[in-house]
Protein backbone atom coordinates (compact mmCIF):
# COMPACT_ATOMS: atom_id res chain seq x y z
CA UNK A 1 0.00 0.00 0.00
CA UNK A 2 2.94 2.47 0.69
CA UNK A 3 4.17 1.79 -2.80
CA UNK A 4 0.63 2.80 -4.39
CA UNK A 5 0.72 5.90 -2.20
CA UNK A 6 3.77 6.84 -3.42
CA UNK A 7 3.10 5.74 -7.00
CA UNK A 8 -0.01 8.37 -7.05
CA UNK A 9 1.99 10.74 -5.69
CA UNK A 10 4.13 11.28 -8.87
CA UNK A 11 7.64 9.13 -7.18
CA UNK A 12 9.49 7.68 -9.99
CA UNK A 13 10.61 5.00 -7.95
CA UNK A 14 7.45 3.67 -7.49
CA UNK A 15 5.63 1.51 -9.74
CA UNK A 16 2.70 -0.55 -8.71
CA UNK A 17 -1.13 0.48 -7.56
CA UNK A 18 -2.95 -1.77 -5.33
CA UNK A 19 -6.41 -2.05 -5.29
CA UNK A 20 -8.56 -3.50 -2.50
CA UNK A 21 -12.30 -5.03 -2.47
CA UNK A 22 -14.14 -4.96 0.96
CA UNK A 23 -17.08 -7.02 2.15
CA UNK A 24 -18.30 -6.42 5.57
CA UNK A 25 -15.50 -4.40 6.92
CA UNK A 26 -13.46 -7.44 5.98
CA UNK A 27 -10.68 -8.00 3.21
CA UNK A 28 -12.22 -9.96 0.25
CA UNK A 29 -8.94 -9.87 -2.08
CA UNK A 30 -6.70 -7.53 -3.72
CA UNK A 31 -5.98 -6.59 -7.43
CA UNK A 32 -3.06 -4.58 -9.23
CA UNK A 33 -1.27 -2.60 -11.62
CA UNK A 34 1.96 -1.94 -12.82
CA UNK A 35 1.87 1.52 -15.07
CA UNK A 36 4.70 0.68 -17.47
CA UNK A 37 7.12 -2.21 -17.17
CA UNK A 38 10.73 -1.82 -18.08
CA UNK A 39 11.24 1.27 -15.93
CA UNK A 40 12.94 -0.07 -12.86
CA UNK A 41 14.54 -3.23 -14.31
CA UNK A 42 13.98 -5.59 -17.64
CA UNK A 43 10.37 -7.92 -17.46
CA UNK A 44 11.45 -10.95 -19.19
CA UNK A 45 9.51 -13.32 -21.17
CA UNK A 46 10.15 -17.07 -23.61
CA UNK A 47 9.02 -16.25 -26.71
CA UNK A 48 7.54 -19.07 -28.63
CA UNK A 49 8.85 -19.91 -32.48
CA UNK A 50 8.59 -22.78 -34.98
CA UNK A 51 11.48 -23.39 -37.72
CA UNK A 52 11.18 -25.81 -40.05
CA UNK A 53 14.29 -27.18 -42.19
CA UNK A 54 14.69 -29.18 -45.60
CA UNK A 55 17.38 -30.87 -46.59
CA UNK A 56 17.62 -32.26 -50.65
CA UNK A 57 19.95 -35.27 -49.88
CA UNK A 58 18.38 -37.03 -48.68
CA UNK A 59 15.11 -35.55 -48.92
CA UNK A 60 13.78 -34.86 -45.25
CA UNK A 61 12.25 -32.16 -43.44
CA UNK A 62 12.18 -31.42 -39.64
CA UNK A 63 10.19 -28.92 -38.16
CA UNK A 64 11.00 -27.64 -34.64
CA UNK A 65 10.39 -24.94 -31.49
CA UNK A 66 12.51 -22.83 -29.62
CA UNK A 67 12.05 -20.59 -26.88
CA UNK A 68 14.42 -17.17 -27.14
CA UNK A 69 14.35 -14.88 -23.74
CA UNK A 70 12.91 -11.44 -24.86
CA UNK A 71 11.82 -8.26 -23.15
CA UNK A 72 9.05 -7.66 -25.71
CA UNK A 73 6.72 -6.42 -22.82
CA UNK A 74 9.04 -3.76 -21.56
CA UNK A 75 6.57 -0.31 -21.84
CA UNK A 76 3.25 -2.42 -21.46
CA UNK A 77 0.94 -1.92 -18.78
CA UNK A 78 0.66 -4.94 -16.87
CA UNK A 79 -2.15 -6.47 -15.36
CA UNK A 80 -0.84 -7.94 -12.14
CA UNK A 81 -1.50 -9.37 -8.99
CA UNK A 82 -4.98 -10.74 -8.38
CA UNK A 83 -6.04 -12.72 -5.45
CA UNK A 84 -9.73 -13.42 -3.76
CA UNK A 85 -9.59 -14.32 -0.26
CA UNK A 86 -11.13 -18.06 0.20
CA UNK A 87 -14.43 -16.86 1.93
CA UNK A 88 -14.59 -14.34 -0.58
CA UNK A 89 -14.31 -16.76 -3.48
CA UNK A 90 -17.39 -17.33 -5.95
CA UNK A 91 -19.04 -13.78 -5.06
CA UNK A 92 -17.92 -12.12 -8.05
CA UNK A 93 -15.08 -10.44 -6.38
CA UNK A 94 -12.77 -12.01 -9.15
CA UNK A 95 -14.60 -10.03 -11.90
CA UNK A 96 -14.68 -6.65 -9.79
CA UNK A 97 -10.90 -6.64 -8.96
CA UNK A 98 -9.76 -7.57 -12.24
CA UNK A 99 -12.32 -5.09 -14.35
CA UNK A 100 -12.13 -2.58 -11.69
CA UNK A 101 -8.54 -1.89 -12.80
CA UNK A 102 -9.98 -1.09 -16.14
CA UNK A 103 -12.12 1.30 -15.05
CA UNK A 104 -9.13 2.86 -13.22
CA UNK A 105 -7.08 3.10 -16.45
CA UNK A 106 -10.69 4.41 -18.12
CA UNK A 107 -10.29 7.17 -15.32
CA UNK A 108 -6.53 7.66 -15.94
CA UNK A 109 -6.11 6.79 -19.35
CA UNK A 110 -3.23 9.22 -19.66
CA UNK A 111 -1.17 7.45 -17.08
CA UNK A 112 -0.66 4.57 -18.89
CA UNK A 113 0.31 2.56 -22.38
CA UNK A 114 -1.50 2.32 -25.13
CA UNK A 115 -0.89 -1.46 -24.77
CA UNK A 116 -2.00 -3.65 -22.10
CA UNK A 117 -0.82 -7.31 -20.90
CA UNK A 118 -1.50 -9.79 -18.30
CA UNK A 119 0.45 -13.23 -17.11
CA UNK A 120 -1.00 -15.92 -16.27
CA UNK A 121 -0.20 -18.84 -13.45
CA UNK A 122 1.31 -21.58 -15.56
CA UNK A 123 0.06 -25.67 -15.52
CA UNK A 124 0.98 -27.40 -11.91
CA UNK A 125 0.39 -30.96 -11.41
CA UNK A 126 -1.42 -32.11 -8.66
CA UNK A 127 1.74 -32.50 -6.82
CA UNK A 128 1.84 -28.97 -6.75
CA UNK A 129 5.20 -29.19 -9.23
CA UNK A 130 5.49 -27.25 -12.46
CA UNK A 131 7.31 -29.60 -15.30
CA UNK A 132 8.14 -26.13 -17.14
CA UNK A 133 10.79 -24.94 -14.07
CA UNK A 134 11.49 -28.41 -13.05
CA UNK A 135 12.94 -29.51 -16.44
CA UNK A 136 13.87 -26.22 -17.81
CA UNK A 137 14.46 -23.28 -15.59
CA UNK A 138 15.47 -24.85 -12.44
CA UNK A 139 18.33 -26.11 -14.73
CA UNK A 140 19.52 -22.18 -14.84
CA UNK A 141 18.46 -20.72 -11.58
CA UNK A 142 19.41 -23.37 -8.85
CA UNK A 143 16.72 -22.41 -5.99
CA UNK A 144 13.69 -23.41 -5.21
CA UNK A 145 10.76 -21.58 -7.38
CA UNK A 146 9.05 -19.81 -4.59
CA UNK A 147 12.47 -18.73 -3.60
CA UNK A 148 12.99 -17.24 -7.16
CA UNK A 149 9.59 -15.67 -7.31
CA UNK A 150 10.42 -14.04 -4.22
CA UNK A 151 13.79 -12.74 -5.95
CA UNK A 152 12.01 -11.48 -9.33
CA UNK A 153 9.30 -9.46 -7.53
CA UNK A 154 12.83 -7.00 -6.10
CA UNK A 155 15.06 -7.40 -8.43
CA UNK A 156 14.78 -9.21 -11.72
CA UNK A 157 18.43 -8.58 -13.40
CA UNK A 158 19.88 -12.43 -12.29
CA UNK A 159 16.81 -13.72 -15.23
CA UNK A 160 19.34 -12.22 -17.97
CA UNK A 161 22.36 -13.21 -15.96
CA UNK A 162 21.47 -16.57 -15.59
CA UNK A 163 19.18 -17.80 -18.11
CA UNK A 164 20.60 -18.43 -22.02
CA UNK A 165 20.77 -15.69 -24.16
CA UNK A 166 20.47 -18.06 -27.36
CA UNK A 167 17.22 -20.26 -28.30
CA UNK A 168 16.65 -23.06 -26.14
CA UNK A 169 15.41 -25.87 -28.38
CA UNK A 170 12.15 -27.51 -27.21
CA UNK A 171 13.04 -30.79 -29.03
CA UNK A 172 15.86 -31.46 -26.85
CA UNK A 173 13.89 -31.53 -23.61
CA UNK A 174 10.83 -33.82 -22.01
CA UNK A 175 7.93 -33.27 -24.28
CA UNK A 176 5.66 -32.29 -21.12
CA UNK A 177 7.83 -28.71 -21.29
CA UNK A 178 6.68 -28.08 -24.69
CA UNK A 179 3.11 -28.89 -23.15
CA UNK A 180 3.06 -26.92 -20.59
CA UNK A 181 4.30 -23.72 -23.10
CA UNK A 182 1.04 -21.05 -23.05
CA UNK A 183 -1.04 -23.80 -20.69
CA UNK A 184 -2.61 -22.01 -18.09
CA UNK A 185 -3.04 -23.74 -14.55
CA UNK A 186 -6.37 -24.99 -14.24
CA UNK A 187 -7.71 -22.70 -11.42
CA UNK A 188 -6.71 -19.83 -13.90
CA UNK A 189 -9.00 -21.13 -16.56
CA UNK A 190 -11.53 -18.74 -14.86
CA UNK A 191 -9.28 -15.70 -15.11
CA UNK A 192 -8.64 -16.78 -18.96
CA UNK A 193 -11.80 -16.59 -19.76
CA UNK A 194 -12.95 -13.22 -18.18
CA UNK A 195 -9.73 -11.49 -19.87
CA UNK A 196 -10.52 -13.11 -23.11
CA UNK A 197 -14.29 -11.74 -22.73
CA UNK A 198 -12.98 -8.38 -22.08
CA UNK A 199 -10.79 -8.41 -25.41
CA UNK A 200 -7.37 -10.04 -24.76
CA UNK A 201 -5.85 -12.66 -26.45
CA UNK A 202 -3.38 -15.23 -26.24
CA UNK A 203 0.33 -14.47 -27.70
CA UNK A 204 3.28 -16.51 -28.68
CA UNK A 205 5.19 -15.80 -25.28
CA UNK A 206 5.01 -17.03 -22.09
CA UNK A 207 6.38 -16.78 -18.30
CA UNK A 208 9.84 -17.70 -18.12
CA UNK A 209 9.54 -19.53 -14.80
CA UNK A 210 6.22 -21.96 -14.87
CA UNK A 211 5.31 -21.34 -19.14
CA UNK A 212 1.83 -19.96 -18.36
CA UNK A 213 0.38 -17.71 -21.24
CA UNK A 214 0.74 -14.12 -21.63
CA UNK A 215 -2.33 -11.97 -22.83
CA UNK A 216 -2.24 -9.07 -24.46
CA UNK A 217 -5.02 -6.08 -25.96
CA UNK A 218 -5.02 -2.80 -26.95
CA UNK A 219 -5.87 -0.62 -23.93
CA UNK A 220 -8.61 1.58 -25.78
CA UNK A 221 -9.89 -2.06 -27.10
CA UNK A 222 -11.34 -3.62 -23.67
CA UNK A 223 -14.74 -4.10 -22.98
CA UNK A 224 -14.68 -1.47 -20.64
CA UNK A 225 -12.86 1.37 -23.00
CA UNK A 226 -15.41 0.78 -25.62
CA UNK A 227 -18.86 1.06 -23.74
CA UNK A 228 -17.77 3.38 -20.53
CA UNK A 229 -20.26 5.86 -20.64
CA UNK A 230 -21.63 8.85 -17.81
CA UNK A 231 -24.01 7.98 -15.20
CA UNK A 232 -27.39 10.30 -16.28
CA UNK A 233 -28.67 9.65 -12.84
CA UNK A 234 -30.67 7.29 -10.34
CA UNK A 235 -33.66 4.46 -11.31
CA UNK A 236 -35.94 2.02 -9.40
CA UNK A 237 -35.74 0.10 -13.05
CA UNK A 238 -32.50 -1.16 -13.08
CA UNK A 239 -32.06 -4.70 -14.16
CA UNK A 240 -28.84 -5.18 -15.62
CA UNK A 241 -25.69 -5.64 -14.06
CA UNK A 242 -23.02 -3.12 -14.95
CA UNK A 243 -19.29 -1.93 -13.81
CA UNK A 244 -19.84 1.22 -11.74
CA UNK A 245 -16.91 3.91 -10.63
CA UNK A 246 -15.90 6.99 -9.91
CA UNK A 247 -13.00 9.02 -8.01
CA UNK A 248 -9.64 9.90 -8.79
CA UNK A 249 -6.30 8.89 -7.53
CA UNK A 250 -6.67 6.96 -3.69
CA UNK A 251 -10.76 8.72 -4.25
CA UNK A 252 -11.37 6.23 -6.97
CA UNK A 253 -14.18 3.11 -6.15
CA UNK A 254 -16.07 0.69 -8.65
CA UNK A 255 -18.51 -1.88 -7.59
CA UNK A 256 -20.40 -3.94 -10.18
CA UNK A 257 -24.58 -3.38 -9.46
CA UNK A 258 -27.58 -2.81 -11.18
CA UNK A 259 -28.30 -0.25 -13.94
CA UNK A 260 -30.34 0.49 -16.63
CA UNK A 261 -28.56 1.05 -19.92
CA UNK A 262 -31.93 2.70 -21.92
CA UNK A 263 -31.53 5.35 -19.49
CA UNK A 264 -27.90 5.27 -18.34
CA UNK A 265 -29.16 5.50 -14.72
CA UNK A 266 -27.83 3.26 -11.96
CA UNK A 267 -30.07 1.98 -9.03
CA UNK A 268 -29.69 3.59 -5.57
CA UNK A 269 -27.86 1.29 -3.43
CA UNK A 270 -25.11 1.85 -6.46
CA UNK A 271 -24.76 5.46 -5.64
CA UNK A 272 -24.72 5.33 -1.96
CA UNK A 273 -22.22 2.62 -1.78
CA UNK A 274 -19.55 4.11 -3.85
CA UNK A 275 -20.26 8.06 -2.34
CA UNK A 276 -18.78 9.92 -5.26
CA UNK A 277 -20.38 12.61 -7.50
CA UNK A 278 -19.51 11.37 -10.54
CA UNK A 279 -20.42 8.37 -11.79
CA UNK A 280 -19.67 6.07 -14.87
CA UNK A 281 -20.66 2.70 -15.92
CA UNK A 282 -19.53 -0.01 -18.46
CA UNK A 283 -20.58 -3.11 -19.52
CA UNK A 284 -19.10 -5.85 -17.88
CA UNK A 285 -20.82 -8.75 -20.59
CA UNK A 286 -20.04 -8.28 -24.47
CA UNK A 287 -22.71 -11.37 -25.21
CA UNK A 288 -25.61 -8.62 -23.83
CA UNK A 289 -24.04 -5.71 -25.53
CA UNK A 290 -27.12 -4.01 -28.51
Amino acid sequence: MEKTLRCLAGDPTSHRLLFVAEHAGEIAGISSIIPRLGVDRPFYSFKRSRHTRHASRPKLTVTYETLQLTTDFDGYTELATLYVAPQARGSGFARLLSLGRLAYIANHRTAFDDRLMADIRGWFDADGESPFWTHLTSKFIDVPYDQADKLCMNDGHFIDQLLPSLPIFLNLLPETVSRCVGRPNDNSAGAVKLLEGTGFRRTDLCDVFDGGPSMVCETDRTLIARTVTAVQGVTAAALQSALVFGGQGADFRATIGLADWGSQRVSRDVVDELATEILTMARIDAEVMP
